[in-house]
Parts: structure tokens; sequence; C-alpha cells
């Protein structure tokens, strides 16, 4: 029997749900690989809790960048690992709905294709982003309305206005939840001299960050290792530091917001206007974000329920309407 399979792979993190069970796999988007037979050892959170510790011949891998794929045959396996984990073998004969960044180039969507053909998908077709954030919000996106997407992922941010099917007028940039860690990280080793893991820096960025700075006077103590002699040692970070780093990612995301909406055509922008954008996408956590969108573009935003898990869920719905929204697939395989 033929088994329908949602795939969202991100930069972070990775989803795969089906028709009978639902969402059965959310995890990071991260892979362990034995070189020396070429299995697949952990994938997600199995993998992550490998890095640093495994012998040579286990190297763990994260093959997405900035919402494209970076490794061919790392995002194949990945993929098998995935489909074994639920499941799926080359007997299913799998049909496989998966998520692309609209800013994903031809080769880019080609890549991602085949990676899940390679991994025993029998038929794989494509969906934007945002579209399937639209749809797992329920927002009418075949109707001849206008309706406002920002996805803010870790990789790529991508805006988009949706009427009739398709993306009317939208943008993206290469830039995300993960810049945002990484300019964290520069300012603690340039101001205080210290590196920390990566779970610390999202847990400093949930608890002091606010892109309206509203956190200023808070800090936390933290665990962290000095960048010249290697010492474990607790720091005070405090919240100036954290919003520091967030500036630049967050005023380029709203810049992108209102690029997009300015382009947006007359009748379009009145329908977001009266019917506000939705934010979706881990970055959409971030303290105070959607109230600077809405401030900086006087347009309402609506932050999903489940930003993180939008898109899957638009995906499988995507499933139960394969055939209604065949032309969604067809323009994004483009």
């Amino acid at each position: 029997m033929a088994l329908d399979v949602a795939l969202d792979i991100g930069t972070s993190h990775t989803r795969l749900a089906t028709t009978q069970r639902g969402i059965i796999f959310n995890e990071p988007t991260m892979v362990a690989i034995d070189t020396n037979s070429g299995r697949v050892v952990e994938v997600g959170h199995g993998a992550l809790d490998m890095v640093a510790r495994t012998p040579r011949h286990v190297v763990v891998f994260r093959p997405l960048a900035q919402g494209a794929t970076v490794d061919f045959d790392v995002t194949a396996r990945l993929i098998a690992g995935l489909f074994e984990r639920a499941g799926v073998s080359k007997l299913s004969r799998a049909r496989v709905v998966m998520s692309v960044p609209s800013l994903a180039t031809s080769i880019e969507r080609r890549a991602l294709r085949q990676a899940a053909i390679q991994a025993g998908a029998r038929e794989v077709s494509l969906i934007e982003a945002p579209i399937a954030a639209a749809i797992g919000m329920g927002l009418p996106v075949q109707d001849p309305v206008g309706s406002a997407v920002t996805v803010l992922g870790a990789g790529a941010s991508e805006a988009a206005i949706i009427s009739l099917g398709g993306i009317v007028t939208g943008g993206a940039r290469r830039q995300g939840g993960n810049d945002l860690d990484a300019a964290i990280a520069t300012l603690l080793r340039l101001q205080l001299g210290v590196v920390v893991a990566p779970s610390v820096i999202e847990q400093l960025k949930i608890s002091l960050g606010s892109a309206l700075g509203r956190t200023k006077g808070l800090s936390e103590v933290v665990l962290a290792r000095t960048v010249d002699r290697g010492d474990l040692v607790e720091v005070d970070v405090d919240a100036d530091l954290v919003n520091a780093a967030c500036v630049d990612v967050v005023t380029a995301t709203v810049r992108l917001i209102q690029e997009c909406l300015g382009d947006a055509p007359p009748d379009l922008s009145q329908d977001v206007s009266a019917r506000g954008m939705v934010l979706t996408g881990g970055q959409a956590l971030l303290r105070d974000v959607g109230e600077l969108i809405a401030s900086s573009t006087g347009v309402e935003v609506i932050i999903a329920p489940e930003p993180d898990t939008v898109i899957i869920q638009g995906l499988q719905l995507c499933l139960e309407e394969m055939s209604s929204l065949h032309a969604l697939y067809r323009n994004a395989d483009r």
C-alpha cells in the first residue's frame, strides 16, 4: 500500500509526518554516519548527542545551511534514516510532500527531490514554505484574496503575499535564527572572553532577548569556557549584550517584510491591512518581535500558536488534498 509522507527539512530542525501517525519526528537536522560502512548511525537528537563524543570513523553532519542543501549525499542519507525511523522502505512506494524555501534555486530544488528519491521515495512533490505555512494556518491560499505570511527560520527568512495559489510578491534572505546565535556567540567572545555551548546561547536568546530591548536590567549566570586558557567559569550575561547582538538580524527582517508589503498590488495591500500578517518559524518566538514588525509596517501581526510546526501541519493537510492542490506543487517544482 502506498504511504504518504510529509517532510519539512529545515536548517536547524527536521519534521516528518505520515497520514497514519501524524508527526513522528521533530528533531535537529543532524545525521551521524559511519564512514567505514556508509551506514547511518543516528539522526536527530541521537546524532546531536554524539557531537565530539564519537570515534574517528563516525562523523556527525549538519547537511543544510541557510536553507540550502550543502551536501547531497548526506541529505539523502538523512532522509533514508528518517524513512527507516518512520517504517518507510522502497517497497512502501511512498509519496512525499516536501517544503522548499521560496529562495531555493532550481538546482537546489532538484537536489532535494533527488535526495528523497534516492532515499526510497516513489514520488516527490515540493511546496514552497510560505505557502505550506499559510495552509497550516488555514488561510485561503487558493482564493482571490491576499494572505501575508512570514517564515522566520533558522537559516532563512521569507516574507510572501499569497493569492490564487501562488506567491504574488515575496522576498527572502539567507539569514535567520542561526545568525542571531552566531552574533551572540561573537559578542560573548569579544566582550567577556568566553565561549558557551549552543544550547546555552539558545537559552540566553529566550530568557534575555527582546526585539524592543525591553529586557534591559535582566541578566543570567551561565557556565562558559575562557577563550585564552579554556578554564570553566561562571559568567553573568546581561540582556544588553544579547539584544545588541540581535539588532542587525532583526532590522534586516523588518526591512525584508517592509519591502514585500511595499511591492504588493493595491488590492492585495488592502486585504493584508484588513486581515493582518501571520508570523511563523522558530525566530517568531523572540520576545516582542511581532510587536516590532507591527509598529514598523502598520499591519497587524498574528503569531502562530506553534510557529515552529506550522509548515509540517500545512504539509499534512497537503497530503489529504493532493489532487486539489496539484497546482501548488507544480509552481514549486520550477
